[in-house]
């Protein structure tokens, strides 16, 4: 084999292995929506005793840009969930489906809370979401939590002030 023919092998190589990379980016943000959109209908669930008790929910459709440092740009439609009661509201935004450390993160946003949601995977492939608490400067930042019921109402009851 001449060098022209090693280096050939090597450039197919190197492009198949940056396809397959696409592909696979591809097919996450594909399933990201369907992600969120469970998660959602688990907290739509655990919240509706509080609906039926005044108690606002909503999607707000948006658009999300995502630029990987890879030069790669994924723009995506995905709704952010809107939680609205006793004057104060909580919006669930999905920010990004590549971060670092997880496979997917939704920022919580209200006053007075630094939390966001970070779906995770165990070595053994079981995925999960986290809640987690964003850094303070100075301060330690808390572990993680697992997501459920439990600790989302206290992420409810904090954020609405109930």
């Amino acid at each position: 084999m001449s060098k022209a023919d090693e280096l050939a092998a090597k450039l197919k190589q190197k492009q198949q292995t940056r396809a397959d990379a696409e592909a696979c980016a591809d097919t996450a943000i594909e399933h990201w929506p369907i992600q969120v959109y469970e998660m959602y209908h688990q907290l739509e669930a655990w919240l509706e005793p509080l609906t039926e008790a005044g108690l606002n929910i909503r999607r707000i459709p948006t658009h999300v840009i995502e630029n990987l440092p890879s030069g790669e740009t994924f723009n995506y439609a995905i709704d952010k969930l809107l939680i609205e009661g006793n004057h104060h509201s909580i919006t669930l935004d999905p920010i990004a489906r590549f971060v670092i450390g997880g496979m997917g993160r939704v920022d919580i946003l209200s006053k007075g809370q630094q939390r966001y949601l970070l779906r995770t995977e165990t070595a053994h492939g079981e995925v999960h979401w986290q809640i987690q608490t964003t850094l303070r400067s100075g301060q330690p930042q808390p572990d993680p939590v697992k997501l459920n019921e439990d600790d989302f109402l206290s992420v409810i009851q904090e954020g609405l002030e109930l």
